[in-house]
């Protein structure tokens, strides 16, 4: 039997993670009560525990979001799964969806809003201008779209 190398062994102390304040479009600096939460021991995603925690969650995103959806819910991946979940979920196929591209997320949202068959009208504007009131109010008074989809920030241009 061959004998166990210990040249790519782990290091067998704890992981040095330095303090940094982040300040970009992300990965961001998270509140201590949220390091503290993920410290925690994991719960299966049935448990009631799991559950509870959900629900305040969702009691706290509907606050945020000024709803009473009970479809309201959060999603656990990168901004771009979230993008996806929506483009994949709110539109009927050939619904009219307004993109406004002003960048690089916008250009996604209208690829994957197109990969999703939705009827796609893209609002352009060069890379980190915005939109207007009266652009988002004359193109939907005129494509009367299912969805306007805009990207608040677009870190792709600054």
């Amino acid at each position: 039997m061959a004998e166990v190398s210990n040249a790519a062994k782990t290091p067998q102390g704890p992981i040095q993670v330095p303090t940094r304040l982040l300040m970009g479009p992300g990965p961001t600096s998270a509140h201590p009560r949220i390091l503290a939460a993920q410290a925690l021991p994991l719960l299966g995603h049935m448990h009631p525990p799991f559950i509870a925690i959900m629900d305040e969650i969702k009691e706290g995103l509907r606050y945020m979001f000024q709803t009473e959806s009970p479809y309201t819910l959060m999603i656990s991946g990168t901004g771009h799964a979230g993008m996806e979940a929506a483009v994949a979920n709110l539109p009927e196929l050939g619904e009219k969806i307004v993109v406004g591209v002003n960048g690089i997320w916008g250009e996604r949202v209208a690829d994957l809003a197109g990969r999703y068959q939705g009827d796609v009208i893209q609002l352009k504007a060069d890379a980190g201008k915005t939109f207007s009131i009266a652009e988002l109010k004359a193109a939907v008074a005129q494509h009367k779209p299912a969805i306007l989809f805009l990207v608040q920030g677009e870190s792709s241009t600054g």
